[in-house]
């Protein structure tokens, strides 16, 4: 009971900073949470892109291997009926394929072998595409992971601090001059 008031007031501003002190933390600690989970779902989102884009190039690959191989067969369907022509050439029969033949001929296969390479270039297209996607949102969950930033929620805290911070300067100035006056 030997206590003045100059050491309760003490007391009690100590009890009060130290209260928002532990508020600050809270604070601090909840905003890291939110950041936490925001990056969690930025993996998660970027994990999907990933299986996205490989199932997309494995796709490719499966395709511009089948479109190899349809190319290969052209190219022996052509071999095939020259062969064919050169023996009936050289058989007793005689059986030929005039100009005009032949040109409609080199003319179809042309058509199939650059409608084959339009789908390939058109698919490869596509994967560009998705390849730039993936691309932008890596860049854009990196931006995300970089720097600091803060929300309306963080503002308003911030402020909050520097009022109470405001006040509680005030009101000690308010005790030192009730106490110096009586």
């Amino acid at each position: 009971m030997g206590r003045n008031k100059k050491d309760a007031a003490q007391d009690v501003l100590t009890l009060y900073n130290q209260m928002q002190e532990d508020e600050i933390i809270e604070s601090g600690k909840e905003e890291i949470h939110a950041t936490l989970n925001e990056i969690e779902s930025a993996k998660e989102a970027l994990s999907l892109v990933i299986k996205e884009l490989t199932e997309a190039n494995r796709t490719m690959r499966l395709t511009k291997t089948a479109l190899m191989a349809v190319q290969k067969s052209t190219e022996n369907i052509v071999d095939g009926i020259c062969n064919a022509i050169v023996k009936a050439e050289q058989s007793n029969l005689k059986v030929g394929i005039n100009d005009e033949g032949l040109a409609q001929l080199n003319e179809r296969n042309d058509a199939a072998i650059s409608v084959f390479k339009q789908a390939l270039d058109e698919h490869e297209k596509r994967i560009n595409v998705l390849f730039t996607h993936q691309q932008k949102e890596l860049k854009r969950i990196r931006n995300i992971e970089e720097g600091a930033y803060f929300n309306g929620r963080t503002y308003a805290w911030m402020f909050g601090l520097a009022f109470i911070s405001w006040a509680i300067i005030l009101v000690e100035i308010t005790i030192w001059i009730c106490i110096k006056l009586f």
